[in-house]
Formats: structure tokens, C-alpha cells, sequence
């Protein structure tokens, strides 16, 4: 029992650090993480084998290796071009202009990085609305709330779901018939629900829609040879990503494979590209499982999961509702990432005890994925959305936030809540 309070002290000790950020976060989890080692070998519960062993490289390798294909990619102009010819197909038109950048960014999220998503397509879209003389406001909101749902549509279109693949074993195909339809109609409820929040700015009538229209797209492409030949290697990526489970690859080993594939067609800088690399996140998520490995070593977390198993017995619907809003308001306050890595072990104690299933799986991603459109801090694209909207004429504030993204958060919410009583869940 006191060594479940000495690592529980250290995890809430470090979350302190990392959602108030008044030491960097990657700062934070690894000193956590050193603390949870140092103490657990003290105290004999924690040495420094378990603690490599604790490490996902499954999750880490996948991130890894995606990281690096989208850097190479995003060289050659790529998603430059697809952003520039998305908004030219709106023909100038707000509502239609959103809802293309908006749903183009929500299916772009669920292949690539939300974060990459937006550092792309954001800047891109305020430029567009600059020249037709329009708000930005509802296009960035549309690009970075449909950019956190559709990364829910696939095993790798958000860093919770790689984690929750690689600890339940779920396949890229699993995601895709248990996830995807059901964030397609959330897509298709918060395009709604964004047209009637922001009818006003959307009624505004666009001016020099010719300059949009004169813009060619293909002039961002910079290397055309290089952008097909990255793209074969993705698409080989895909393709096995698809075959994974019959083929028996780790999601891990395919996405280096894709990697080194397009090291091997383009041939770039490896310095410049690994430079683009976000070394830091996958450090965070290092440390991260060193640090919950440690908590959960101590037994705590399959305490925590035999003294709920009580309510799943009495009601498992119930059971579900809860799980899926516990996940996704702890998801608004202390981000995505941390909490995933935290309740991992605590729904696979409750599956060795016969409680749930697969279904525990599908509603912690989904619960997750939508908490982080709650506040503008629950996730990496919320946060750097918010950043790039200050430099436009409509920034994002937290009032703004708060009567559109939190609104649309609950209702996606409620939707799955549904889904639970009717028994789709």
C-alpha cells in the first residue's frame, strides 16, 4: 500500500507539472520517471529492467517511422498543393470553404498527424480568407475540431489510438469497422452544428474571388518526381497496414519499412528530415510509460479496476457511459496522451476479469478522441490552431472555444452516449 502512494504521489506530482507547464512537460515526465526508478528500487517494487520493459516500442517505433514519411513528403509541397486546391474547389464560398477544408482536413487527420494537419492547412486557409475578405474564424475552427475526430477514425490518425492498437492488439482494419462509421456521422453532426454556430460570418460575402481562382496550385509542388515516389511509399505503407494481422507485422515494423522507403526513392538530407522529426513527443511518451509502468508495478491500477468491476455487474451499459465520460473529460483537463497511457492498464485488468471486451476499447478511443475538442489544452492541435489563429483578424479565444468546441465536444458525447443504450456499443 505505501508503495502504491509513493508512485501514485510521483504521477500526480508530475501531471501537476505537465498541465500547468511551469516546467516544460518533457522536463517534467522524465524527472517523474528518473523518481519513479530511483524510488521503486528503493523500496524494491521497481527496478531498471522493468522499467525499459515498460516501454511501448511498438507505439513509439510507429510514431517514429510516420513522422518521418510525412516530413519527406511535406517537402516535396504535397499537402501545400492539396490544401490550395481544396479551397479553390469551394469557389470563394464561406460555408462551402468550410466544409471542404473541414472535412478534407478531418480525412487527411486519420493518415497524418492532426498536428501536422494543421501546421499545413491552417496558415494556408487564413491566407485564402484574407484575400476573399471573409473571417478565418469559422474555417480554423471547422480544420481543428474535425482534424481531433477524424484522427479517432484509425489506428494511426491519433497518438491514442497507436497506444491503445499496441496494447490491445487491435488491428488497422479493427479501427476502421468499429471507428470510422461512427466518426464519419460525428463528422457530419459538428459540420452542422459549426454551419448554424457560425451562420453569421459564414453569410459574408467573399470579395476578389479571382485571385483565389488564379492561383495555381501545381506551383507549390517543389519536387513533382520526389512527391510521386514518396507516395508510393506510402501507399505501400497502407497497403500492408491493411494486411498487418495476416501478414503478422507489427504496425511498428510497417511504418519504418514505409519510412525507409522513402529514404530510399528520394533520397533527401537525413539530418534535414530527422531535424523535422518531433523528437520531444516521443520522449514525452518514453518517459510516460517508464512513469505509469511503475504505478501500475505497485498494483494500485488492478485495485482501482476489481473495485469497479462491482458497477459493471449491476449495469455494463452504465458501466460504459461512465467509462466513456470519465475518458473524456479527464481528456480535457489532463490531455490526451497522459490519460491513455494512465487508463491503458486499468481496462486491461478489467478485460482479464472478463468485464467488457472490445467494446471498452472502442469507447475509450472514441471518449478520448472527443475530449480533446473540449478545451483549446486537452490536445498538441488545439493548442497550435489557437496559436495560428492569433496572427488573423479573428483569433481564437477561450469564449469563442467555449460556445462552439465544447458545445460540439458534449454533443459527441451524447451521440455515443446513444450508441451505448441502443446497444451499438
Amino acid at each position: 500500500m505505501i508503495n502504491g502512494m509513493v508512485a501514485l504521489i510521483i504521477v500526480l506530482v508530475t501531471l501537476y507539472f505537465v498541465i500547468t507547464e511551469k516546467i516544460d512537460k518533457v522536463i517534467a515526465v522524465l524527472c517523474g520517471a528518473i523518481l519513479m526508478v530511483i524510488f521503486g528500487m528503493i523500496r524494491g517494487f521497481y527496478d531498471q529492467s522493468e522499467a525499459l520493459a515498460a516501454i511501448d516500442f511498438n507505439t513509439l517505433g510507429l510514431l517514429a517511422g510516420m513522422m518521418v514519411t510525412v516530413a519527406i513528403l511535406r517537402k516535396t509541397g504535397f499537402f501545400t498543393y492539396i490544401a490550395i486546391t481544396l479551397a479553390k474547389l469551394s469557389k470563394g464560398k464561406p460555408v462551402m470553404l468550410m466544409i471542404i477544408l473541414g472535412i478534407s482536413t478531418a480525412f487527411i487527420s486519420m493518415l497524418v498527424d492532426n498536428v501536422t494537419t494543421i501546421i499545413i492547412v491552417a496558415p494556408i486557409s487564413i491566407l485564402v480568407c484574407d484575400i476573399l475578405g471573409i473571417k478565418p474564424l469559422p474555417i480554423l475552427m471547422a480544420e481543428i475540431l474535425l482534424s481531433n475526430i477524424g484522427g479517432v477514425g484509425t489506428l494511426i490518425g491519433d497518438p491514442p489510438n497507436i497506444l491503445i492498437g499496441s496494447a490491445s492488439g487491435l488491428s488497422f482494419n479493427d479501427f476502421l469497422k468499429n471507428l470510422f462509421p461512427i466518426v464519419v456521422v460525428t463528422m457530419a453532426i459538428s459540420t452542422v452544428m459549426l454551419r448554424f454556430i457560425y451562420r453569421k460570418d459564414l453569410s459574408e460575402k467573399p470579395r476578389n474571388l479571382q485571385a483565389v481562382l488564379n492561383i495555381d496550385a501545381r506551383r507549390a509542388i517543389k519536387d513533382r518526381g520526389g512527391m510521386m515516389k514518396c507516395l508510393l511509399a506510402l501507399g505501400i505503407t497502407f497497403t500492408l497496414f491493411f494486411l498487418h494481422d495476416s501478414l503478422g507485422l507489427y504496425p511498428s515494423f510497417i511504418a519504418l519499412l514505409g519510412a525507409g522507403l522513402a529514404f530510399l526513392f528520394l533520397k533527401p538530407d537525413p539530418e534535414e528530415i530527422f531535424h523535422d522529426v518531433e523528437w520531444p513527443v516521443l520522449v514525452f511518451f518514453a518517459c510516460f510509460f517508464v512513469l505509469v509502468g511503475g504505478l501500475d508495478k505497485t498494483g494500485i491500477l488492478f485495485e482501482f479496476a476489481k473495485k469497479t468491476v462491482v458497477l459493471a455487474k449491476v449495469d455494463m451499459r452504465l458501466y460504459k457511459i461512465l467509462l466513456l465520460w470519465f475518458s473524456g473529460i479527464l481528456t480535457s483537463f489532463i490531455g490526451s496522451v497522459p490519460f491513455t497511457i494512465m487508463i491503458i492498464p486499468v481496462v486491461t485488468n478489467l478485460i482479464k476479469m472478463g468485464i467488457g471486451g472490445d467494446s471498452f476499447w472502442w469507447i475509450l478511443a472514441l471518449g478520448i478522441g472527443f475530449g480533446c475538442n473540449a478545451l483549446p489544452v486537452s490536445s498538441a492541435g488545439g493548442i497550435l490552431g489557437m496559436s495560428i489563429s492569433a496572427r488573423s483578424r479573428s483569433p481564437i479565444d477561450m469564449k469563442t472555444w467555449l460556445s462552439s468546441a465544447t458545445v460540439i465536444t458534449l454533443v459527441s458525447l451524447l451521440f455515443i452516449t446513444v450508441l451505448i443504450l441502443v446497444g451499438i456499443l
